[in-house]
């Protein structure tokens, strides 16, 4: 119960965070998805059942504040979630390039799965222009996020109390 009073509230900020980017910078054509870099680096870290939770409440809270279709970004982020989590102790965590790697591969089934059930991109999308146009520069751009959260992350936990590494 305690460490879903401390993760709401960090998918609430991060849906902020999300949420104002376009203000500030309204000719961004990429606005990174947050939750779904805090999800997937849970999944991987700590496994399915823990980040599968926190997926569905981030897709639930992007589906409430995000879409008009509620029921959009639950499903997609919950599944994505479960697919990351199969990396979940098959790597050493020094390796830092697994997570961004990961989070590149998510982003992109992220997006198909989300264009494949919005209902008016099924059939009127120029799936290879979104591919290449948008896609893919998104994935890029939050791997390349994840790489420094992971490792902010990684250098923080290797620290102990007493300040020395």
């Amino acid at each position: 119960m305690k460490k879903y009073l401390f993760n709401i509230p960090v998918l609430i900020f991060l849906l902020i965070l999300q949420l104002t980017i376009p203000i500030f910078f309204p000719s961004l054509k990429l606005i990174p998805d947050f939750i779904l870099i805090y999800v997937v680096i849970r999944a991987i870290i700590f496994g399915a059942q823990d980040a599968m939770v926190y997926g569905a409440i981030g897709g639930l809270l992007q589906d409430v504040f995000i879409t008009s279709f509620i029921g959009l970004f639950t499903p997609v982020k919950t599944a994505v979630t479960f697919l990351a989590a199969l990396l979940s102790g098959r790597f050493f965590p020094e390796n830092l390039l697994i997570p961004p790697l990961g989070v590149f591969l998510a982003t992109i089934v992220h997006e198909l799965l989300y264009l494949l059930l919005k209902d008016n991109y099924l059939f009127a999308a120029d799936y290879l222009t979104l591919i290449k146009e948008l896609i893919l520069p998104l994935a890029a751009l939050n791997a390349l996020i994840t790489f420094f959260v992971y490792l902010i992350y990684f250098f923080w936990e290797r620290r102990d109390l007493s300040g020395q590494t």
